[in-house]
């Protein structure tokens, strides 16, 4: 560290300023007295070094001295030791210029003593008045500085001089500076009348901000503030508090312990930050402590047990003290500098700085700590009985303290407990973590149980399965004689949950079959209710047997009186009728939200307003209610309900063609699921939003692997809407009606076997409209969809009604035709590339046919493809329209054409063959996409391979795959 720089005067360039203008008056025959006060650490000693260095500096006669509070009292020391430094060095006036007031002085200065026995006492002001004197004739002509320190261990004559001096000094050409502790005594009494009188400046020395304990540490070490490890600067300002003597000893820590370390390629961390309180900075808080009293240094050490703040209701209870006694020796406190009362509370006072109570801490025994800390715990527990609000914390950690380690976990664990019922979910999980790091290697098995049990519960709110997962070693550990059989099943039911919230569903039914193997046969409802509620939310790929299930669990929790547990089941009727596309379902989970509200659990009214917000939103395409839950969800930390928020919304962005809002949701979830956090569960819908996102844009994508690496992808319900609301959308967009069908038949197919949570993978619409424009389906088939509740959906029924026009139009019922368009474009607009595509669909059976306005959809789906870059469709449009009859001014957007391709002189049009070679279609396959001859296809394909460099077409459509999975 850079001994030479003078960093506690960093921050007081008021100060150095009003000094320096004190001395320049000094020195022009006009006095000033300065008062200087502050903190220990604050900087005084600093300022006034600084001030006697300038003052020298200027040719001005310097007298320094200091009071003590060390040793017995000595009457007017700093005036004594001051005066006798003008004789030190030979230079002090001689005796006729004072006068008859040289004698006065002999019992301050030994060289004006007269022989004989001591002189009688004198008057304090003649006294007074004779050090006036002798200061005035010493900087006679040049001026001096009188500097006076730590006035606050003064005596009381020394403090009349001082006045005496203030109040005369004006006419004489010296400045008088004295320091002194903030808020202490007669000397901090005398300051205040100084000043209202306008005899002296008075400074307050104040705490450093944070930007200026930066500056203290650049200049401290010799380098830039931007120099300063960021961990040093923030360490710096939280142990000082902007004490500048605490922030330098701390760095002087770093440094010497070589933590810290310093040269010419800047200031870096080479270790861990130390957390002991440095020797000087102990030294000094143990001081002022002991100028308490010991009475005063115990009630401070137990403060110090309690916390960095503490109330003082509860360390008076603890220490069995009355009002009066207390408060007088926190005044005291206050007074040294040791404590500062908490401006929000009268009961609650803090420490000046973290290392005040950290330096108290070290001088107790662990023993003495321990039962300071249980005095103090059974306080909190006496004047808060039930421990209510922040109490259950509160105590927990003086448990802690006391060494009742089980004791904190249980009332971390009861902390947890009520944060979780909150719906604060994320807080619930960090609480029951650390009640259950606590309660390793306890021998209370049922605590441990119980601790388990919620905490498991918390880690699925918060989407922590992966740490969920690692806890389940732990039953085995529980399942002795110390744990019942009710508890093992509750377990066992929290895991299978867990299980399903991570996407595991056999996993989650071996734990189910194993809660029930526990609880026997003849266990009753209000045993049972649970494992019957999972079991239903484990068996959703098996509706008819979920239902049952679902039921049976809703009768037997609502005759238990298990509002919770009747909500699970209640939401799994939900889910079931949501998967039919069924408005039933927003009845199922107006229910659950009615049980949350009735028997206040915030947690599940959280998750019954998402189910409700789904609904709308699937069905109406309203978001504003998912917006809502979303927001409520990050404010509480219920991550589960924020993430499906979250995903939903992603989803709702790509179906209303808001792509960049729907990228970026998905690259923060994407990035989560690097890492664990994300639920096996949210990873499949995240999978599915993706391909979704990318179809409708009209890039592929291929098959996601599982983390492993494995090609064994694990069966998503997810999946349906993969093929159909993706690779169907996809292949349209490539204009490939035969791959839209196989990808639709595959997603019907799939989901009939694991239906998808939402029936949005086609089978409900646009399957329907590509079945009729195929010739391939009837009136009898469109009643069919038509009356099914998913076809009501708003996204499904667009396409229904575009089926509807196009089997008008071929009874000839046109107007009718048209209406039904016009009805698909009204309820269609939210979702612009959906109502674009419906019309490049319809418009060629429509100009055949002879009704509508083909022309006029051609038009606009061609306009909306090609500014939204998907070639492939606004080409068919631009081809139909050609084939109408229609002039259609020739595109010359080749800014269409990637960068690198325009380097190689690739041409718009190429670009568009290069685009459909993915599949690996033939020349004839190509030009009826493109409305162009087998021929130019050819000759584009053969431009194609010269210019990229590809030796064959194979090699070439390897190369246009690569670009398209690169986003070119």
């Amino acid at each position: 560290m850079n001994e030479d720089e003078s960093p506690l005067c960093v921050g007081r360039d008021l100060e150095l300023r009003v000094l320096e203008e004190a001395l320049d008056q000094a020195c022009h025959g006009r006095g000033t007295a300065v008062l200087l006060s502050g903190e220990d650490g604050a900087g005084k000693s600093r300022l006034a070094r600084e001030a006697a260095a300038s003052a020298r500096a200027r040719g001005m006669r310097v007298l320094e001295g200091r009071a003590t509070s060390v040793g017995p009292e000595v009457p007017l020391r700093p005036l004594t030791e001051a005066l006798a430094r003008l004789f030190r060095d030979g230079e002090g006036p001689d005796s006729g210029t004072l006068g008859s007031y040289r004698g006065v002085l002999g019992r301050l200065v030994p060289e004006y003593a007269a022989p004989g026995p001591a002189a009688q006492p004198v008057s304090p002001a003649l006294l007074a008045e004779s050090v006036l004197r002798l200061v005035s004739a010493a900087g006679a002509g040049r001026g001096g500085l009188l500097v006076l320190e730590d006035l606050h261990d003064a005596d009381l004559a020394t403090t009349a001089v001082v006045e005496y001096l203030a109040d005369n000094i004006s006419e004489q050409g010296f400045v008088l500076l004295a320091t002194f502790r903030s808020d202490s005594g007669a000397a901090w009494d005398l300051a205040l009348a100084l000043a209202r009188r306008r005899s002296a400046t008075l400074l307050r020395l104040g705490r450093l901000s944070r930007d200026e304990v930066a500056h203290l540490a650049a200049s401290r070490l010799g380098v830039g503030v931007g120099d300063v490890p960021r961990e040093v600067r923030e360490r710096l300002y939280r142990d000082s508090g902007g004490n500048p003597f605490i922030a330098e000893e701390v760095l002087r820590a770093m440094v010497d312990t070589g933590v810290l370390v310093s040269g010419p390629e800047g200031c870096r961390l080479v270790g861990d930050l130390p957390v002991t309180v440095p020797a000087a900075v102990g030294h000094e808080i143990a001081r002022r402590a002991a100028e308490l009293g010991p009475e005063g240094l115990r009630l401070l050490s137990a403060a110090a047990v309690i916390g960095e703040r503490f109330p003082v209701s509860v360390l008076r209870q603890a220490q069995d003290l009355s009002e009066s006694l207390v408060f007088s020796r926190l005044r005291a406190a206050v007074t040294a500098g040791l404590l500062t009362a908490d401006g929000h509370s009268s009961d609650w006072y803090a420490f000046c700085g973290p290392m005040t109570a950290q330096a108290l801490l070290t001088r107790l025994t662990p023993a003495d700590r321990a039962g300071l800390a249980r005095r103090a715990a059974e306080a909190v527990a006496e004047l808060h009985p039930g421990l209510p609000g922040q109490w259950c914390r509160f105590a927990a950690a003086l448990t802690c303290t006391a060494d009742d380690l089980p004791g904190g976990a249980r009332l971390l664990a009861e902390e947890g407990r009520r944060m979780l019922a909150a719906g604060r979910a994320e807080t619930a999980a960090d609480l029951l973590t650390r009640a259950w790091e606590l309660l390793h290697g306890c021998d209370d098995m049922k605590l441990r149980a119980d601790v388990l049990d919620e905490l498991l519960s918390a880690l699925v709110e918060t989407g922590r399965t992966d740490r969920a997962r690692q806890l389940t070693f732990a039953l085995d550990e529980l399942g002795g004689p110390g744990v019942d059989a009710v508890r093992v099943a509750a377990l066992h039911t929290r895991l299978a949950w867990m299980c399903q919230a991570d996407g595991r569903e056999a996993h989650g039914l071996t734990h189910v079959d194993a809660a029930l193997a526990v609880l026997g046969p003849q266990a009753e409802d209000r045993h049972t209710a649970q494992v019957d509620a999972v079991a239903a939310q484990l068996a959703l790929d098996e509706p008819e047997r979920a239902e049952r299930l679902a039921v049976r669990a809703v009768h037997k929790a609502e005759r238990a009186g298990l509002p919770a547990i009747a909500g699970r089941a209640w939401r799994v009727r939900g889910l079931l009728a949501q998967q039919r596309g069924s408005h039933e379902a927003a009845a199922y989970f107006a229910r659950m939200q009615s049980l949350a509200d009735a028997h206040e659990l915030p947690l599940w009214r959280m998750h019954a307003r998402l189910h409700l917000a789904g609904q709308e939103w699937l069905a109406s395409g309203e978001r504003t209610a998912l917006t809502r839950v979303r927001r409520q969800a990050r404010h509480l930390g219920t991550t589960a309900v924020r993430t499906t928020a979250d995903l939903l919304l992603a989803l709702d962005h790509v179906l209303r063609g808001e792509y960049a809002a729907a990228e970026y949701l998905i690259a923060v979830y994407t990035a989560r699921a690097r890492h664990p956090g994300l639920a096996g569960g949210e990873a499949g819908c995240l999978a599915a939003v993706r391909a979704v996102c990318a179809a409708h844009q009209g890039r592929s994508t291929a098959p996601e692997q599982p983390p492993d690496g494995s090609g064994n992808r694990a069966a998503s319900p997810w999946e349906p809407l993969t093929h159909g609301l993706a690779g169907a959308v996809c292949a349209l967009l490539e204009e490939d009606r035969d791959r839209a069908r196989a990808d639709l038949a595959r997603a019907a197919a799939e989901d009939t076997v694991r239906p998808a949570p939402f029936p949005l993978a086609g089978q409900y619409g646009l399957a329907l409209l590509l079945e009729v424009l195929a010739g391939e389906t009837d009136w009898a088939r469109y009643q069919e969809v038509d009356t099914a509740e998913a076809s009501g959906l708003r996204w499904n029924r667009h396409f229904v009604l575009l089926a509807r026009a196009v089997l008008l139009g071929r009874q000839g019922r046109g107007e009718e035709a048209a209406g039904a368009v016009g009805e698909a474009g009204a309820l269609g607009q939210p979702y612009p590339m959906a109502v674009h595509l419906g019309l490049r669909l319809v418009a060629e059976e429509a100009h055949g046919a002879g009704w509508g306005d083909p022309v006029g959809w051609l038009r606009r789906a061609e306009e909306h493809f090609h500014r939204t870059g998907v070639p492939a469709v606004a080409h068919a449009s631009r081809g139909l329209l050609r084939h109408i009859g229609v002039v259609v001014p020739h595109r010359t957007d080749a800014d269409r054409v990637p960068r690198q391709l325009r380097l190689l002189g690739v041409t718009r049009r190429e670009y568009e063959v290069l685009q459909l070679l993915v599949d690996r279609p033939d020349n004839r396959s190509l030009a009826a996409r493109l409305f162009i001859s087998p021929r130019t296809v050819e000759k584009h394909v053969a431009s194609l391979m010269l210019k990229t460099g590809r030796p064959n077409r194979a090699e070439l459509s390897a190369y246009a795959a690569a670009m398209r999975g690169a986003g070119r």
